[in-house]
């Protein structure tokens, strides 16, 4: 125990130098090759006392488990303590009661000779007392009864002491392995405590031998450490003296910082000043230009015709016949793309009109012959477009087309929004669809949830002079899918509608 005391007070002793050279501050030691095993060291000290605390904690536990069977064995001996006492005064209770038996019985003994003498002396006595012999027989047999009833109870008596002094025996036969089970515990108990000990005893010899490693380690690197310390010391006061040139410096950086500003400030505001008002002059040229471009595009539009047709030979189908006959009953003019020649009853005819298409002209070419009207519809023109002919001329694939090769319809409504889109920034548009059928007379409402309720054409209360029609289906769109929707709804009557 003196040895164990006299390592652990220097394990403490190892234990304040390595912290205190811990908390020194120390620079990098590159290239120090005691640093790993160090490291090493430490995670070793730290794996033992982690161990020794676990030790700690289940010699802990032991002796808890030692006093709780202490505690217990104390219990068991107060209860046999209790037992045996309340068993002895059994007992003596059980003495009197037979003692006081054995006098009775000494008593009725000493009574009966005279009894008997009595009885002897009453066959010489006279008849008178015959009634006195009489009450002494039934007092003699009223004796014996109570004698015989002691005996019984003084058999049972002995019969309750005999099985108290078994219960006396086991239980001393109990406190007797309670006993070498306690010594059994604390045997073992002294067992483990013991190698607990040698085990501590181990560990902190050999924490110690570790902490002396390491310590020897630590001076060397404190020795390493020092060195550098002494060779970087010129090297810092060259640092001192260039900080101290940087702080005279920086003491005037703000006069020349602030300074800096208010003229960095004067031209970034004289710069915005001339942004701005190069903004304004382009705002006025644009506007200037928009209404410059506005009146051209109408100007052009009314040029070409406020009212102009256009027609489009559709080639020869399967359905027209084959051979000579099937052959295209329209010529047209080599130089001059608005005449058409046909036959006519056998005589030539010809027509002129503002454009006529051959059947080898595109949709796109098609288009192209009509897309400045989708700028004035833009510009807050009415603008109307629709087909004219008879069946099978080619009408709805003009208007309508195919999903890969769109017509009219379709090319107009993507213009209509692609201009939309370029404007949104300086204007705002409202977009709406309606559709309406003028069938003998009767204008029906193509959208409506009743087509057949009749309708009327109405001039605009507002003094305009346009057209409207109370009580039409309106749908507002932001986009050519939104109108193909639409148009989806009632696909009968959307054939009507082209």
């Amino acid at each position: 125990m003196v040895e164990n005391e006299r390592l652990r007070q220097e394990m403490r002793r190892c234990e304040a130098e390595l912290q205190e050279l811990r908390t020194k501050p120390a620079g990098p030691c590159p290239g120090c090759e005691h640093s790993q095993e160090s490291a090493q060291l430490r995670d070793k000290l730290s794996q033992l006392q982690l161990e020794m605390a676990e030790s700690k904690g289940m010699l802990s536990e032991l002796n808890l488990e030692v006093q709780q069977k202490t505690d217990r064995l104390a219990e068991v001996e107060l209860r046999l303590k209790d037992c045996l006492a309340e068993k002895a005064q059994e007992e003596e209770r059980l003495s009197r009661r037979l003692r006081d038996s054995h006098e009775t019985i000494a008593s009725l003994r000493a009574q009966s000779p005279p009894v008997k003498y009595v009885i002897k002396t009453v066959e010489v006595e006279s008849s008178k007392t015959k009634q006195a012999l009489s009450e002494s027989q039934a007092r003699n047999q009223h004796l014996q009864e109570q004698v015989a009833m002691q005996r019984q109870v003084l058999k049972e008596m002995e019969q309750q002491l005999q099985s108290s002094h078994q219960l006396t025996a086991r239980l001393r036969a109990q406190i007797a392995m309670y006993e070498s089970e306690l010594e059994r515990a604390h045997g073992q108990m002294l067992e483990e405590m013991q190698s607990l000990e040698e085990d501590k005893n181990r560990a902190i010899e050999e924490a110690f031998a570790r902490a002396q490693v390491e310590m020897k380690a630590v001076h060397e690197n404190l020795a390493g450490v020092r060195t550098n310390l002494l060779t970087l010391q010129p090297a810092l006061r060259t640092l001192t003296n260039d900080y101290n040139g940087l702080k005279r410096q920086v003491r005037g950086f703000p006069l020349l910082l602030q300074e800096a500003l208010r003229s960095v400030k004067a031209e970034i505001g004289q710069a915005i000043e001339e942004v701005n008002s190069n903004n304004q002059e382009l705002l006025r040229k644009y506007r200037r230009e928009l209404q410059l471009r506005k009146k051209c595009h109408n100007e052009l539009v009314r040029l070409k015709g406020n009212i102009r047709v256009i027609a489009r030979v559709r080639p020869v189908t399967k359905e027209d016949g084959e051979g000579p006959e099937a052959t295209n009953a329209v010529t047209f003019d080599a130089d001059d793309d608005s005449i058409i020649h046909l036959l006519h009853k056998g005589k030539p005819v010809s027509f002129e009109l503002d454009k006529v298409f051959s059947p080898q002209a595109s949709q796109q070419d098609v288009f192209q012959e009509v897309q400045a009207l989708v700028t004035s519809c833009i510009d807050g023109f009415n603008v109307c477009i629709f087909a004219y002919g008879q069946t099978g001329a080619g009408k709805t694939y003009t208007m309508e087309g195919t999903a890969e090769n769109p017509g009219i319809n379709q090319r107009a409504l993507q213009l209509l929004f692609s201009e939309v889109q370029e404007k949104a920034s300086d204007w705002e548009y409202t977009i709406t669809v309606s559709a309406a059928e003028i069938y003998n007379e009767v204008l029906r409402d193509l959208l409506g949830k009743e087509p057949q309720e009749k309708l009327e054409i109405r001039l605009c209360p507002d003094g305009s002079g346009q057209l409207y029609v109370p009580g039409l289906t309106e749908f507002q769109v932001q986009s050519v899918d939104d109108i193909n929707k639409v148009w989806r709804r009632e696909p009968l009557t959307t054939a009507t509608l082209l």
